[in-house]
Order: C-alpha cells, then sequence, then structure tokens
C-alpha cells in the first residue's frame, strides 16, 4: 500500500508537479501533492481488488468476534474472497 497522501490516491488527477485536483467529489479541489484526508483510496489497485480487500476483513473480524481460530481466520477469509469472481462467473453474474 502506498502512503496515504493525494499524489498516491485514486481520486487525485495531477495538475503539476506538487498541486492537482482531487475528483471524488465536484466542485474538484485543489490540493498539494502531499496533503490527505479520509476519502482517500490506493490507485495501485482496482475498485473491485479495494472492495474485496475490505470484505475479507469484515469478514475476518466477524470470526475473530464469534471466537474462532485466529490463525486461519485469514486464510479462509483470502479463500472466499478469491472464489467470489470464478463463483459469479458459474452463475452467470
Amino acid at each position: 500500500m502506498n502512503e496515504r497522501t493525494c499524489g498516491n490516491c485514486r481520486w487525485w488527477k495531477d495538475g503539476n508537479t506538487s498541486m492537482g485536483n482531487c475528483c471524488r467529489r465536484a466542485p474538484f479541489e485543489t490540493t498539494w501533492k502531499t496533503s490527505f484526508c479520509g476519502e482517500w483510496a490506493d490507485k495501485t489497485i482496482t475498485p473491485e481488488q479495494e472492495q474485496r480487500q475490505e470484505l475479507t476483513r469484515r469478514f475476518a473480524v466477524a470470526l475473530i468476534v464469534a471466537g474462532c481460530d485466529v490463525q486461519s481466520i485469514w486464510e479462509v477469509a483470502a479463500k472466499l474472497a478469491a472464489a467470489e469472481p470464478q463463483i459469479q462467473r458459474e452463475q452467470g453474474k
């Protein structure tokens, strides 16, 4: 994961070397490349990958709260998240 600054955010469009526009919401806000906010999204991954990561985290937290074995939780959650696209293809979605 990148440093959480505007310059590494999916929503930031580079205007020049140090300033650009945040395109998260209109009207676009001009920000410094080194600025940051709570809307940051890693531009090195796709929105689908980001959604899978979030679902994996939520699943793992639910299992921990339920008292499951912490060691294997991440492995099971990652396998389920990775299988989801294949299941959707098989179901014709």
